[in-house]
């Protein structure tokens, strides 16, 4: 008997896409303490921390665009199933393994089960009609885990390791397989195409791909950083990870803006809010600045790079009628943050301090404002003469 198709707009599918969604960044999510526990549990210096955050978001990243490639011809439930699998492998073996070249190895390995979760999870909710308001559901599960994870870890470390971190890491990775038989096999599914979506030229997609690459390397930048940086300010690693726990809980509430707001008042003044207020809050952390102003900084950037995110991936998906684009726009989106770390690393390698890796970042997150403005209007040009006709 031939199998109901799923609807991408079904509620089993999407709440499966949330929870695989959150899976899939069960340590990405929490990278500021998982850097800072590569230092503080593994004994590495920072470069070495960050190049060890770097592999595994290397993985995550390859994942992303060979789904991307192969995503038409392979069951969707089946790619997410291996994914989970290797992911869960990798941890597993990043707990048992000691020797350096191996753990990196491991590591390498769970980042590529996660890309492949997270790039489907992305994809399907990015088919949705109402994209804005699922993703930003989506992240308000992820980042309410975000934050009780940044929260406990310090006790983690205490208690169970940072082995022990990855064997719960594993054994949540096995149990989301359950979720996968609510998944549809393709985006057939689809039924509707949103109504602000127009074809713009190859040229013009490009651009605008590169506006996720270069926006998500700033933030990959900062947030892989954003302990050590509070490090620096007070020595003291529980005040920290209550200062990122309580900007991961305001990112929920940015996040949960989109659910109300949709598509009423455009996306130009997220784009503008998102991109300069988050650059603003980042330059808070150039002079010397206190534990109170840390905590500002961190609340306000997470608060308005998760509002932001729902509004930049969803323009970046009516850049076409035919044909999917977000799972290529999410490869982008994990390749921009998994080279945040390594560009991190080469900073610090070449002299330069925080200061320098907070200025990368505001500097990189204008250069995608002006490219992602570019690429609007192109598609509001696309728009216009479609409706002309």
């Amino acid at each position: 008997m031939r199998q109901r198709r799923i609807d991408l707009n079904g509620t089993s599918s999407i709440l499966s896409a949330i929870i695989l969604g959150t899976i899939g960044v069960l340590s990405f999510i929490v990278q500021p303490g998982l850097v800072q526990g590569f230092v503080s549990e593994l004994g590495l210096d920072e470069i070495a921390a960050n190049d060890l955050a770097f592999v595994e978001m290397l993985g995550v990243a390859i994942a992303t665009y060979l789904v991307a490639y192969i995503n038409n011809k392979v069951d969707w439930r089946v790619i997410v199933a291996a994914s989970l699998v290797l992911a869960a492998i990798g941890n597993f073996a990043s707990a048992l393994i000691s020797d350096p070249a191996l753990f990196q190895v491991a590591r390498f390995l769970t980042g590529f089960g996660e890309g492949g979760v997270i790039s489907l999870s992305f994809t399907i909710i990015g088919l949705t009609v109402k994209t804005e308001r699922n993703l930003a559901l989506y992240l308000v599960l992820l980042l309410t885990y975000g934050a009780l994870g940044l929260w406990a870890m310090p006790v983690a470390f205490d208690t169970i390791g940072l082995k022990g971190i990855f064997v719960v890491w594993g054994v949540l990775t096995l149990c989301a397989l359950i979720t996968t038989r609510y998944l549809p096999e393709s985006a057939e599914g689809r039924v509707e195409v949103s109504p602000t979506a127009a074809q713009v030229s190859r040229f013009m997609l490009v651009v605008a791909l590169l506006a996720v690459l270069v926006y998500n390397m700033a933030v990959g930048i900062a947030w892989a950083n954003l302990f050590l940086i509070g490090m620096e300010i007070q020595n003291d690693e529980q005040a920290i990870a209550n200062a990122l726990l309580a900007a991961q809980f305001v990112a929920i509430f940015g996040a949960l803006i989109p659910v109300f707001m949709e598509a009423r008042f455009g996306r130009w003044m997220p784009t503008i809010v998102g991109i300069f207020g988050g650059a603003a809050f980042i330059a808070l952390l150039l002079d010397e600045p206190t534990y109170s102003v840390f905590l500002i900084s961190v609340c306000g950037f997470n608060f308005l790079w998760n509002f932001f995110m729902p509004f930049m991936l969803s323009a970046v998906g009516d850049m076409v009628t035919k044909g999917e684009i977000i799972s290529v726009a999410v490869a982008m989106q994990m390749t921009g943050l998994g080279a945040g770390p390594f560009v991190a690393a080469r900073i610090m390698e070449s002299g330069g301090g925080h200061t320098a890796i907070e200025l990368t970042t505001i500097g990189m997150m204008i250069v995608s404002f002006i490219l992602l403005a570019i690429s609007k209007f192109a598609r509001r040009k696309a728009l216009a003469l479609t409706n002309s006709k």
